[in-house]
C-alpha cells in the first residue's frame, strides 16, 4: 500500500495519540459520541444531554448514557445544569477535550505536510 496517502498518515499519528498516557483510550462508541457532541460545540451551541443521546441511533440509549457516563470519568466531557432550569442538563468539554482535539489538528495538519 502506497505511504504517501495523507489519510492514513492522519490515522496512523491518531493511533498514536490514542495510546499516549496523557489522553484516556476510548472505544469507538465514546470516541462516536465525544465527536458528535464535538460538532454541536464548534457550532457554539449548548448541547442538552437529551440531544447527546441522539447521536448515533444505531446504539441503545442505555449503552450511550452509560458512555456518556465514562467519559465524565475519563474527563473527556462533564455535564452542567442549566441555571434556570435544573432539569436540563448540558454535556460541555473539558480542558482535556479540548486539548485532544487541539493535538488531533495538529496531527491532521502534519499528515498534509509531510
Amino acid at each position: 500500500m502506497k505511504r504517501d496517502l495523507p489519510y492514513l498518515r492522519f490515522l496512523n499519528l491518531a493511533k498514536a495519540l490514542e495510546e499516549m498516557p496523557k489522553y484516556p483510550s476510548l472505544d469507538a462508541v465514546e470516541s462516536g459520541l465525544l465527536n458528535a457532541c464535538s460538532i454541536s460545540w464548534y457550532q457554539g451551541r449548548k448541547l442538552a444531554t437529551m440531544e447527546a443521546l441522539e447521536a448515533m441511533p444505531e446504539i441503545s440509549q442505555r449503552t450511550k448514557h452509560s458512555r456518556l457516563k465514562i467519559l465524565a470519568d475519563k474527563g473527556m466531557i462533564k455535564v452542567e445544569t442549566d441555571e434556570f432550569d435544573a432539569r436540563v442538563k448540558y454535556v460541555v468539554p473539558t480542558a482535556l477535550a479540548l486539548k485532544y482535539y487541539e493535538t488531533l489538528g495538529k496531527y491532521l495538519v502534519k499528515s498534509q505536510a509531510e
